[in-house]
């Protein structure tokens, strides 16, 4: 019965010992959000739920290493108007993502757009010929694209404070694309491109056409007045052959949604053009969710996993000294005998 009682008491401590390594101490991740009433959840699969302004349901979906589950960052419609997320802290490490606002897309529009062309290449020798002030035109209407309420499936930090988010959704920027154009063709018709074709509808004016009537002016005298209708009519050619660009492309084009990360007195706006198949759809509309970006800094190096096969120190001199007082034991039992 002692030698039974030597034995639950030295595998009590090995026990205690053990669990004191797996759960050896680590700087706990922190999450706080700027307005948890702009905030959407959605608890991942395609049978999850909807979960509006709750932080411990959104901290869960941040956290739980399924990628599905994610918080959209200002949820009621697709134009923020505010920088809406949350800051994540961990250690000495911090990071704030958030909605991205028009204000915004003046900082990154050029960069984001680059990436665009870069990996869509069809668009670029299109996008190249354009004015000046059509390029002006059309990257002034991105803030519209509604991409800057982002679904963020999962943040962590790296080995050297590095950020990593994962970005869910399945955006086709093609058909966005297409009705910005359209808008746009539309507001430059009724502006005064109408005025230079009478009797004529917008849908039965091409391209050529236009550049027919171009011809045509730059025959007459100079004044400031021609001058004007002509670059009316050349940004309504290029919005006409970007259009028709868009209408032949085949396929869509794929998009993240667009987050701004702020970290280590740096900003960044995370966004990608290289989606993973997710395996899901959104349960209310099943298509949403279908694809995620995944999106990290630069240098960013992937956290080292735990290990529980190397006990800390103080675990170790714990454990030796409950084999001391074991051998202790022995030996004074042998005294005795």
């Amino acid at each position: 019965m002692k030698m039974t009682f030597q034995k639950l008491v030295i595998g009590a401590s090995m026990a205690i010992g053990v669990s004191a390594i797996a759960t050896a101490p680590a700087h706990a991740l922190s999450l706080t959000f700027n307005n948890a009433n702009e905030i959407k959840t959605y608890t991942g699969g395609s049978n999850g739920n909807f979960i509006a302004n709750d932080t411990v349901a959104a901290s869960q979906a941040l956290t739980d290493g399924n990628v599905s589950s994610n918080v959209e960052l200002w949820y009621t419609d697709e134009n923020p108007t505010s920088n809406v997320g949350f800051t994540a802290t961990e250690g000495n490490y911090s990071a704030t993502v958030s909605s991205v606002t028009a204000s915004d897309w003046s900082s990154f529009s050029s960069q984001w757009l680059g990436d665009l062309l870069n990996t869509y290449t069809p668009f670029k020798s299109v996008w190249n010929g354009f004015s000046a002030s059509t390029q002006s035109l059309i990257t002034s209407s991105f803030p519209s694209l509604g991409i800057g309420d982002p679904n963020i499936g999962s943040f962590q930090f790296g080995q050297n404070g590095g950020v990593e988010l994962q970005l869910v959704g399945d955006l086709d920027v093609k058909t966005k694309l297409s009705q910005t154009i359209s808008t746009d063709l539309g507001q430059a018709w009724d502006g005064g491109v109408k005025s230079l074709f009478p009797g004529k509808t917008s849908l039965s004016i091409s391209a050529l056409d236009v550049q027919t009537k171009i011809s045509l002016l730059q025959l007459l005298p100079t004044s400031a007045t021609l001058q004007t209708q002509i670059n009316q009519l050349t940004s309504y050619k290029d919005l006409l052959n970007f259009q028709a660009t868009l209408n032949v492309y085949q396929g869509k084009i794929g998009a993240s949604e667009i987050a701004k990360v702020v970290t280590d007195n740096k900003t960044y706006y995370a966004y990608s053009f290289n989606s993973t198949a997710s395996g899901i759809t959104a349960s209310d509309d099943g298509v949403s969710y279908s694809a995620y970006y995944t999106w990290n800094t630069p240098g960013y190096t992937a956290p080292t996993p735990p290990s529980s096969s190397v006990p800390e120190p103080s675990v170790m001199l714990g454990l030796l000294g409950v084999a001391g007082v074991f051998v202790t034991q022995r030996k004074f039992k042998k005294v005795s005998i």
